[in-house]
C-alpha cells in the first residue's frame, strides 16, 4: 500500500513542473523576460558562446529544457532521485532569484511570499524523492527486474 501511494505522489509532484516547461516552451521570449527583469545573474563571458542569441534566451531554453526532462524522470521513475535534485536546485533558484518577497512590499510582497511558500512545499517533496528514489513502479525497477 505505501509503495503505491508514494508511486502515486512521485506521479503527482511533477506534474507542475513539465506543465510549467511545455507553457515556457510555447513562449520562450516571455520566459527569457522574467530571467531578465529578475536579473538572474549570467557572466557576459557566456555570450561569446551562445552566437547571435541573448543570453537570457539561451537560459530560458536551457531552464525549460531541464524543468520538462526532469519533471518527467520523477514522473516515469528513470533517475528519479537525479531529477528531483536537480529540480530542487531550480525550485530553490526561483524562490531566490524570483520570488524575493523579503525586497518586495505591497501585492508583491504577498503574491510572492505565497509562491515562496508554495515552493519550500514542493521542495519537501522532492527532498522525500531524493531519499526513497523510484520505487516497483517505476521504468527504473522494471529494467533491473
Amino acid at each position: 500500500m505505501m509503495n503505491g501511494a508514494y508511486a502515486l505522489g512521485r506521479v503527482l509532484v511533477p506534474i507542475v513542473f513539465i506543465w510549467e516547461a511545455v507553457q515556457k516552451l510555447l513562449d520562450i521570449g516571455r520566459f527569457a523576460k522574467l530571467l531578465s527583469d529578475s536579473k538572474v545573474p549570467i557572466p557576459d563571458e557566456v555570450s561569446a558562446y551562445l552566437g547571435s542569441m541573448p543570453k537570457y534566451e539561451a537560459l530560458a531554453w536551457a531552464l525549460a529544457a531541464l524543468e520538462l526532462v526532469c519533471g518527467l524522470m520523477i514522473l516515469l521513475g528513470l533517475k528519479a532521485r537525479w531529477g528531483a535534485l536537480a529540480l530542487i536546485v531550480f525550485t530553490a533558484g526561483t524562490i531566490f532569484f524570483v520570488h524575493h518577497f523579503w525586497d518586495m512590499t505591497g501585492d508583491a510582497y504577498v503574491q510572492n511570499q505565497i509562491q515562496a511558500l508554495k515552493n519550500l512545499s514542493i521542495l519537501g517533496a522532492l527532498l522525500l524523492i531524493v531519499s526513497i528514489g523510484s520505487t516497483a513502479h517505476s521504468v527504473e525497477r522494471r529494467d533491473a527486474a
